[in-house]
């Protein structure tokens, strides 16, 4: 029981902490229940995309305010069909984990933030800091003491460049370059972390809003790697798309390896629709390898309920 009024009291602080980051959230005036593009059911995507990225001169806000980067949810129900009790690298130097009684139900949340910190660099560009943290919490295993599972950081650093290139109903509106660090901070046979080089584009195709992201992994020595061949499972890329329709919010993630001998990746599609201005509830599906860091080379397929607070 104290378990649960925890999550409750984290959820309604998460929520009123979204709220006070940013109230002119990302695709709010795009997707706003209140616009009037919407009571037309036709979104202006152009516009959300200069807001999230501040691309137009009216759009900038400056340096130094913190803004939602990715989406930030709670999953309180997230089911896996194999939970991964004694999750092994491909390290052959590191020793084997200690196996645990993991349960199938876990909790889930995402706190993603971003902040500018050079507007107008090497002309048009901006220069932002990221981060992202992702958990997993065992939170109805008593057994164990409900403990967290995972926990995934990833700081960024990102340059951010508008463009404006146009090939019929495909508008290509951003491009980006980034170095991004991802760790588990843990010790030993569970650590596990990789850095990446990152290339980044945004665009509109239609009434589809796209992020595509291919990147290139830092080289280190086998026996100093955490997850070695990390990138032919979780992949090499990754294409985000989402799709507004009504009040709804379709949304998809797909990453690939690119390698079409021994093709692997993981897709994620998911539901969001507003039960309010600020709250919206999540229906969300995965399969493929690389749902968390220490369960990289695992493949799972991942059903979750939840709540989303900001805008994706």
């Amino acid at each position: 029981m104290k378990r649960l009024l925890s999550l409750i009291l984290f959820s309604i602080s998460l929520g009123v902490f979204a709220q006070e980051i940013q109230k002119d959230t990302l695709l709010k005036p795009a997707l706003s229940l209140e616009n009037k593009e919407e009571k037309s059911h036709k979104p202006d995507l152009d516009k959300a995309i200069s807001k999230i990225w501040e691309l137009d001169r009216e759009d900038q806000r400056g340096t130094f305010r913190f803004l939602e980067y990715l989406p930030m949810y709670v999953m309180p129900f997230r089911f896996t069909h194999k939970p991964i009790e004694q999750p092994q690298g491909l390290n052959t130097e590191r020793p084997i984990p200690e196996r645990r009684d993991y349960q199938s139900v876990e909790t889930k949340f995402q706190v993603s933030l971003k902040a500018k910190i050079m507007q107008d660099a090497f002309g048009k560009g901006d220069v932002w800091v990221a981060f992202t943290q992702q958990a997993y919490w065992q939170m109805y295993n008593g057994e164990l003491s409900r403990p967290f599972r995972e926990l995934n950081y990833e700081p960024e650093l990102i340059f951010t460049y508008p463009t404006n290139l146009s090939v019929g109903n495909f508008k290509l509106k951003m491009l980006g370059l980034s170095v991004n660090h991802q760790s588990n901070g843990k010790e030993a046979a569970h650590s596990r972390s990789w850095n990446r080089f990152i290339l980044m584009g945004v665009a509109q195709w239609g009434d589809v809003l796209l992020t595509a992201r291919f990147w290139k992994r830092f080289s280190e020595k086998r026996i100093e790697d955490d997850n070695p061949e990390i990138e032919n499972y979780i992949g090499r890329c990754e294409i985000r798309g989402a799709v507004p329709f009504r009040k709804n919010l379709f949304s998809f993630v797909v990453r690939n390896n690119l390698n079409f001998n021994t093709n692997r990746g993981h897709v994620e599609l998911s539901w969001i629709y507003p039960l309010n201005r600020e709250l919206r509830v999540i229906l969300q599906a995965s399969h493929g390898y690389g749902d968390s860091l220490i369960d990289y080379n695992y493949k799972q397929t991942i059903l979750g309920v939840g709540f989303t607070f900001l805008n994706i």
